[in-house]
C-alpha cells in the first residue's frame, strides 16, 4: 500500500481528518489537526482517498498516549489518541456544524467513558475469540480480554478459555459456533448483559430492568448499548412529553420507550417491522400493567400511515441509521402531528429529516448530544420539532 506524509488540516465526521494531496481529498485516520504524519492509503478513489497514521513527524500537543493496546489494530474506537473531554468538545463542534442553528443551545450528556457496552459481538475462528483488525477479517485475540468499552462481564479471561468461561444464566456452556461457510454470522458470539446474567442474544432474550420497568427483549432484538446513559436518555425524553400524552411510536421495538415513560402517556399505538419484536411489547406492557396501548407489525419504510393516526398529535421516532421515509414524511405533512421527537444515531440522515420537516411547518426547539459510544465516532442525537402552528407544549 503507497505511503505519504501529510499535513492534517481539519476534524470531519467519521473520526477523520482532512488532508489534500494531489488534488485529492484525503480521509485519515489517528490524526489530529495540525500534524505532520505519515500515512498509508487503503483505498484511492478518483475524488477521495483513505488512509490511516502510522507514525507521526510533527505531534499536535492534545496527542496523548493510547491506554488500549490493540486501539491501533483495532479501528473499533477513533479518539484514544487524545482526551475524553476533547472528543466530547469534538462532537460538539460537528454536530453544530451540521446544525448551526443550535450553536451555544447544544446540551452533551455523557458517562463513564469505559465498561459501557452492555452487549459484543466477538468474532470467532477456532479457538481464537476478539474483534476484528481494521479493514480485514483478521481477528485480534487480545480484544476480547482487554477491550476498553465492553462491560468486564463480557470480556473472556483468557482467549484460549473463553469456551469453558463463558456460561449461560442455566451455567451451561455458550454453544460454540458453527463454522459452515456459508453462515458468517454463525462465526460470532452474541454476548448481552441480561440482569445478574450473560446470554447469547442471538438465541435468548434478555432482561432489562430499569425505571421501576421489567422488559424483556426477544433474541436478535434491538437495545441501547451504552448501560450508563440509557435511564437519562429515557428522562430527556420524558421532559420533553406533555402531561396525559397521546402517543405514535414509530420504529417501537419491543416497546422500551412508551412502557418505560407510561406515567406521562394516556393512550400510544406502536409500530414496528418486526412480528417478534412486537410480540414482546405486548408482553412487556401487559407485564407492567398497562391494557390501553395497542402495536402493530408494519413495514414503515414501505406503507405510508393512515389518517386514523391524526389523533396521535405527539410522535416519538427512534429509526435505524437510514432515518424517515418518503412515506412518513408525506403522513407527517398530512397528519400534522403537534410535535415530533426524534432519536437519531446517524446525525447525517438527521440533518436530511430536519431539513424535511422545516420544509412541511416543523421547527426544533430542543436538541441533545447523548455520547451512547465514547472513543468512537459514533453518537446519538435526539431532537423535537413542533408545528408552527400549533400552541406550545
Amino acid at each position: 500500500m503507497e505511503k505519504l506524509r501529510i499535513k492534517l488540516e481539519k476534524w470531519v465526521n467519521g473520526g477523520y481528518c482532512l488532508a489534500h494531496a494531489d488534488g485529492h481529498a484525503v480521509f485519515v485516520e489517528g490524526g489530529i489537526p495540525g500534524e505532520l504524519v505519515d500515512i498509508t492509503l487503503t483505498k484511492q478513489g478518483s475524488k477521495e482517498w483513505y488512509g490511516y497514521v502510522h507514525s507521526v513527524v510533527e505531534a499536535s500537543s492534545l496527542r496523548i498516549p493510547s491506554n488500549c493496546p490493540v486501539s491501533n489494530e483495532c479501528g473499533g474506537c477513533s479518539y484514544r489518541h487524545i482526551t475524553y473531554e476533547e472528543e466530547l468538545k469534538l462532537k460538539r463542534h460537528l454536530l453544530e456544524s451540521m446544525f448551526p442553528d443550535r450553536k451555544g443551545k447544544l446540551e452533551v450528556i455523557f458517562g463513564p467513558e469505559e465498561g459501557y457496552r452492555n452487549n459484543v459481538q466477538w468474532q470467532v475462528d477456532g479457538n481464537q475469540l476478539g474483534l476484528f483488525a481494521k479493514n480485514s477479517h483478521r481477528i485480534i485475540s487480545e480484544s476480547s480480554i482487554v477491550c476498553k468499552n465492553v462491560n468486564k462481564r463480557l470480556l473472556a479471561p483468557k482467549s484460549n478459555e473463553w469456551k469453558s468461561n463463558l456460561k449461560t444464566p442455566k451455567n451451561q456452556k455458550l454453544p460454540f459456533p458453527s463454522k459452515h461457510p456459508s453462515r458468517k454470522k454463525d462465526n460470532s458470539l452474541f454476548l448481552r448483559l441480561s440482569g445478574e446474567n450473560v446470554v447469547s442474544y442471538d438465541r435468548e432474550e434478555t432482561q432489562i430492568t430499569l425505571m421501576n420497568t421489567q422488559l424483556k427483549v426477544p433474541s436478535r432484538g434491538f437495545f441501547q448499548i451504552n448501560q450508563f446513559l440509557i435511564e437519562p436518555w429515557l428522562k430527556t425524553i420524558q421532559s420533553l412529553l406533555p402531561e396525559k400524552a397521546h402517543v405514535l411510536e414509530l420504529f417501537c421495538g419491543c416497546g422500551t420507550i412508551g412502557i418505560t415513560l407510561r406515567e406521562k402517556i394516556a393512550s400510544l399505538y406502536g409500530i414496528e417491522s418486526h412480528d417478534k419484536s412486537i410480540l414482546y411489547a405486548k408482553k412487556n406492557a401487559k407485564a407492567n400493567g398497562i391494557q390501553s396501548f395497542q402495536y402493530e407489525t408494519k413495514d414503515l419504510y414501505q406503507r405510508p400511515l393512515s389518517a386514523d393516526f391524526a389523533k396521535y398529535p405527539i410522535w416519538l421516532v427512534n429509526p435505524p441509521r437510514a432515518g424517515l421515509s418518503k412515506g412518513i414524511m408525506d403522513s407527517a405533512s398530512e397528519l400534522k402531528p403537534s410535535s415530533i421527537i426524534y432519536s437519531s444515531c446517524n446525525p447525517s440522515t438527521l440533518r436530511r429529516d430536519v431539513s424535511l420537516f422545516d420544509s412541511i411547518g416543523y421547527e426544533m426547539d430542543a436538541m441533545y448530544l447523548f455520547d451512547f459510544f465514547p472513543r468512537t465516532h459514533h453518537y446519538e442525537v435526539l431532537v423535537r420539532m413542533k408545528h408552527k402552528n400549533n400552541s406550545p407544549l
